[in-house]
């Protein structure tokens, strides 16, 4: 140990490969400024590893913090991705019958931030929407950007949702459409979630500063979901933060049903191999197989006049809605690729009806 510097060690955790969050009070880190310390008259004992103590000045010891610890494993990240977008999707569906037109939205990122990263990502003034999730007594917010929630306000009140002015100021009328979308927004994904309690969310007031955001330390973190969503004329996004460690309960029960669902599924493939009474005579029988997308529809009139070299668009979520059938009989679903210089598909589980 250098005998003319000391640091002292405030949070000695690790963060989770991928999920980093800035040091905040890391004196190193570029246009930060350093830990405040103590007067230079003043001295701290020092305990060294031999067993020698050492006087130094208060002024030599910084404190630092080497990282702040996820509430998720990457295996819980993955799921927790997943179920955010199957939420998502639902979502937009929910959206666009609302507005009474085509609402768009994906998950484009998830990441764990905190607010002085998140006010530096996003520095123009915000119109954020604080609440409460109960019985998580946790306080998050979402962010709505600007053009987005004023071209939702202008379809809400009877406009067409096109060529909004996105540089005026939010009216208190648009304001209060505004957090009608926010507050159906996040009753439906409180309503996702299988929690002992059912979630319930509470609109708390607005903020325009990321930094003001209210927090239970100095060190809080947030998981960041990002969402791209268009409607009309406007692509923008919807930002959504939510506490690490207010939805560390809900975590912790997402990770024993994930735990719980992947014991029955190896149970149920054990009792099924154990069941099957192979006859070996059916080892060289072909059965035939073939792999579809269904639910896919076309008008009437595109039908009529459809001709070769036509195109027929299809989303790309379908890439990995591919139904494998046996026989006819729709057996899995997987996802299209190649492998070997060849069209593929992947088995990723069981057909469910």
């Amino acid at each position: 140990m250098d005998h003319q510097h000391a640091t002292l060690f405030k949070d000695l955790t690790v963060p989770l490969s991928g999920l980093r969050t800035a040091f905040a009070e890391d004196p190193t880190v570029e246009g930060e400024s350093a830990a405040e310390s103590g007067a230079p008259e003043q001295s701290i004992r020092i305990h060294r590893p031999n067993g020698n103590q050492t006087e130094l000045p208060a002024s030599a010891v910084h404190a630092f913090t080497v990282g702040k610890k996820a509430a998720l494993s990457s295996t819980e990240v993955h799921r927790f991705r997943q179920l955010n977008e199957v939420l998502i999707r639902s979502l937009a569906a929910r959206l666009s019958l609302f507005l009474r037109t085509e609402f768009g939205m994906e998950q484009s990122s998830l990441e764990i931030v905190d607010l002085q990263r998140y006010a530096k990502d996003f520095p123009a003034k915000r119109h954020l929407i604080l609440f409460r999730i109960q019985p998580l007594d946790a306080i998050g917010a979402i962010d709505i950007s600007k053009h987005l929630g004023l071209t939702m306000a202008d379809r809400m009140l009877g406009g067409k949702g096109f060529a909004v002015n996105p540089d005026r100021v939010i009216r208190e009328v648009e304001s209060a459409m505004i957090d009608q979308v926010a507050q159906l927004t996040l009753r439906e994904w409180s309503k996702y979630w299988k929690f002992e309690e059912p979630l319930r969310v509470t609109l708390l007031g607005h903020e325009e500063d990321p930094l003001h955001v209210p927090v239970s330390g100095d060190d809080e973190t947030f998981y960041h979901i990002s969402i791209n969503a268009d409607v009309g004329d406007c692509m923008d996004q919807i930002q959504m933060l939510l506490p690490v460690r207010g939805l560390d309960p809900l975590l912790r029960n997402l990770a024993q049903q994930t735990a719980a669902h992947t014991d029955t599924d190896e149970e149920e493939e054990e009792h099924w191999t154990q069941q099957v009474d192979w006859n070996p005579a059916y080892n060289h029988v072909k059965v035939p197989v073939s792999a579809q997308w269904s639910d896919l529809s076309i008008t009437a009139r595109d039908l009529l006049h459809l001709k070769q070299g036509d195109i027929i668009p299809l989303d790309p979520k379908r890439l990995g809605q591919v139904e494998v059938q046996l026989a006819g009989h729709p057996k899995y679903t997987g996802r299209l690729g190649s492998l070997d210089q060849k069209v593929a598909v992947q088995i990723n589980e069981h057909f469910k009806s």
